[in-house]
C-alpha cells in the first residue's frame, strides 16, 4: 500500500513533536521516530534530508497549536488589559493541561537552539522576536485607546511580561504544580492594573 507523501510527512510530524518536545532535540534519534512512526528511515529521508529539518517542522507544527489557542483567547478579551491578562490564564491552564506533551515548545527548543543547531535555532529567534511584536502591538494599541497608561515603557514591560511567563512555566514544570506560575501571573496582574486606566 502505497502512502501519500503529505500523509507521511505529516505523520512524521505529528509523531515526532512529542519526542523532541518530551526527550530533547539531542536525545531523540531517528530510530526513536522510525519507532513511533512504523516507517522507515529512508521514508523519512525521502521527505526530510536530516533530524534537524524533522525538528524544525515539528517545532513549527507545535507552535502554530499553541498560538492559534493563544490568539483566540486574545481574540475574545475586548481590552488590550484584558488581553495581557487572557495570555496569562491560557498558560496557568496550560501548565497543567497542555495541547503539546512536554510542556512550551518555545522553551524547551530554546534550551538547545545553540550554534549547533542554526536552522532550529534561527526559527526560535523569531518566533520570539514574533511573539514580543505582537504583545507590544496590543500595548500600544492599548495606549492609543486609552486604556494603557502613556508612561509604560513598552519594550521592557513586554520582555518582563514574557520572560516571567516562560520562566515561570519552567519552574512550575520542575516543581510539579502551578503555584510558581499563579505566583508571577498574580504579580503580572497588579502590575498590569497599576498601568491600566479605568
Amino acid at each position: 500500500m502505497t502512502r501519500n507523501p503529505e500523509v507521511t510527512r505529516q505523520l512524521i510530524i505529528d509523531k515526532s513533536i512529542a519526542l523532541f518536545n518530551t526527550k530533547g532535540y539531542r536525545a531523540t534519534s531517528l530510530s526513536d521516530i522510525t519507532q513511533a512512526t512504523g516507517i522507515t528511515k529512508g521514508a523519512i529521508y525521502a521527505n526530510f534530508s536530516n533530524k534537524e529539518e524533522v525538528a524544525v517542522a515539528a517545532f513549527e507544527y507545535a507552535l502554530n497549536v499553541v498560538l492559534k489557542e493563544v490568539r483566540e483567547c486574545i481574540c475574545q478579551a475586548p481590552t488590550a488589559p484584558l488581553k495581557l491578562k487572557a495570555v496569562l490564564y491560557y498558560y496557568e491552564d496550560y501548565i497543567g493541561n497542555p495541547p503539546i506533551p512536554g510542556g512550551c515548545p518555545v522553551l524547551n527548543s530554546a534550551v538547545e537552539a545553540d550554534d549547533n543547531h542554526p536552522l532550529l535555532r534561527t526559527r526560535v529567534v523569531r518566533l520570539i522576536t514574533k511573539i514580543k511584536d505582537a504583545l507590544k502591538q496590543i500595548i500600544h494599541r492599548g495606549i492609543l485607546e486609552k486604556q494603557l497608561r502613556e508612561d509604560l515603557d513598552v519594550d521592557g514591560f513586554v520582555m518582563l511580561y514574557y520572560g516571567a511567563i516562560e520562566g515561570a512555566i519552567m519552574v512550575s514544570r520542575v516543581e510539579g504544580d502551578k503555584d510558581s506560575f499563579i505566583g508571577m501571573s498574580q504579580f503580572l496582574t497588579q502590575l498590569i492594573d497599576q498601568y491600566s486606566i479605568d
